[in-house]
């Protein structure tokens, strides 16, 4: 076969089926072994072998290097051209300004590599924005965009049921957590990632022509919401509920005439939520309640402490890094280098704590781009973002007036984006999940040039 009658796009498919399905699989066996790390407040450090986020990302650098190869004998071979649009200007834009603020950083080294359990340095940000314009700009046919999302289904199948076994006690590795993480290592970021999956997989529930989808999709959405509660986050469930949110309000009508499918699902939903809450004690109800509660204490927030005690800390850890987006405006401090420059000393004073608190990311994904890649990268990130809100507000439109597969399938894409983008209002970008989100970031640019 000669190069130039190689299917390229199915090739690309495969690895970005092998990025947002395989890799989220991928965990080392746990091991209690940790090493020092030199740190600049103190001598070492110790931190714990990383059996998480090293084998996924260096799987990512891989399949990306390979998917790197592929697009450009694409590009060579299928006379693949791409034309300037917002979307390809606006992140091309931010991976300069990101490699510039890797350049002009004190911090060279971390910066290329990043923070030792976060690896988010330069060469993660060249690999997430390969992943978007080889999800984006290379795939052209819907049978390759509904073969991704297939196996993205498949694999958060499986990573709910093994967070659900671990959530009671059945954990094949020995450990006893009390909230969900299946592979993830943290709850947070389980919940974030399964966060997405569900919102695509509510979508399509929703708009299923067919009784065969409706169990189908149907079965998902009841086992990744299980797993979703399971890790008892909130930040999740905000984003969750606001994609939600948009959603009824755009297709109220549709709702109200398909009201026994979606009456099903909400009482599904909610028996699961007493099953799992129930079983932790209503843990879960009670963290929700506490938002409102926290909201509350802002009235008082003049007083130190009660900084400390919204948002599990992250309040305080935003006022104490809000300065730091003015310390280097342009270029940032460097990719993965929020612990070096977060003034450690000072908030560790202010929880009153005997311990040394070390910060390693803000708990805002755009004050952390602000703050280590500069406000440039943070605004051509934001208009990125716009452009993919923009182009996903017209597809709920189209949607609204017109039910096509495509239609539906581009809604349900930009459901995950917004979840996924108010969740890092609160959370933190990590190399378990990022992958998948900007795929789907990338997705959404796909389905709306074939819809075009």
């Amino acid at each position: 076969m000669k190069i130039s009658e190689v299917n390229y796009e199915k090739i690309i498919t495969l690895i970005l089926i092998a990025v947002t399905a395989f890799l989220p699989l991928l965990y080392l066996l746990y091991t209690k072994e940790a090493c020092l790390y030199p740190n600049k407040f103190i001598n070492n450090f110790l931190i714990c072998v990383d059996n998480i986020n090293k084998a996924k990302i260096y799987g990512v650098f891989y399949l990306v290097l390979i998917m790197a190869v592929i697009m450009a004998l694409k590009s060579r071979y299928k006379k693949k051209s791409f034309s300037a649009d917002l979307n390809n200007i606006s992140v091309t834009l931010f991976l300069i300004f990101t490699i510039l603020s890797t350049f002009f950083s004190d911090h060279f080294l971390r910066s290329l590599f990043g923070n030792p359990n976060r690896w988010e340095g330069l060469f993660t940000y060249i690999s997430y924005v390969l992943i978007f314009v080889a999800a984006g700009y290379f795939i052209d046919k819907r049978k390759f965009l509904k073969s991704i999302i297939k196996y993205l289904f498949i694999s958060a199948s499986i990573l709910s049921v093994y967070g659900l076994l671990q959530f009671y006690g059945l954990d094949f590795i020995n450990r006893k957590p009390d909230r969900a993480f299946a592979t993830f290592g943290n709850p947070n970021f389980a919940a974030s990632y399964i966060a997405i999956v569900l919102s695509l997989s509510l979508v399509l529930y929703i708009y299923s022509q067919k009784k065969q989808q409706v169990y189908k999709y149907g079965f998902f959405s009841s086992l990744f919401f299980a797993f979703l509660v399971a890790t008892s986050t909130r930040s999740a469930l905000v984003g969750f509920l606001v994609s939600i949110s948009v959603f009824v309000l755009y297709f109220h009508d549709y709702l109200r005439k398909n009201l026994k499918r979606l009456i099903i699902i909400i009482l599904i939903f909610i028996i699961i939520l007493g099953v799992i809450d129930f079983h932790q004690e209503l843990f879960y109800t009670n963290r929700v309640i506490s938002l409102f509660v926290e909201v509350k204490t802002l009235t008082d927030a003049e007083q130190e402490q009660t900084y400390i005690k919204v948002g599990s800390g992250r309040l305080a850890i935003y006022r104490y890094s809000l300065p730091l987006l003015w310390e280097n405006p342009i270029f940032g401090s460097g990719p993965d280098t929020f612990d070096i420059v977060f003034p450690h000393i000072k908030y560790s004073m202010s929880r009153n704590s005997e311990k040394f608190i070390i910060v390693d990311k803000a708990h805002n994904e755009y004050l952390q781009i602000g703050i280590t890649l500069g406000l440039p990268a943070l605004l051509f990130y934001l208009l990125l973002l716009a452009n993919i809100y923009k182009n996903g507000f017209k597809a709920l439109k189209k949607l609204k007036n017109q039910v096509s597969e495509l239609n539906i399938y581009h809604t349900a894409l930009f459901m995950a984006v917004i979840t996924y983008t108010v969740t890092a209002l609160f959370n933190i970008s990590v190399v378990s999940v990022a992958p998948i989100f900007w795929a789907v970031l990338g997705l959404n640019i796909a389905a709306y040039k074939m819809e075009v």
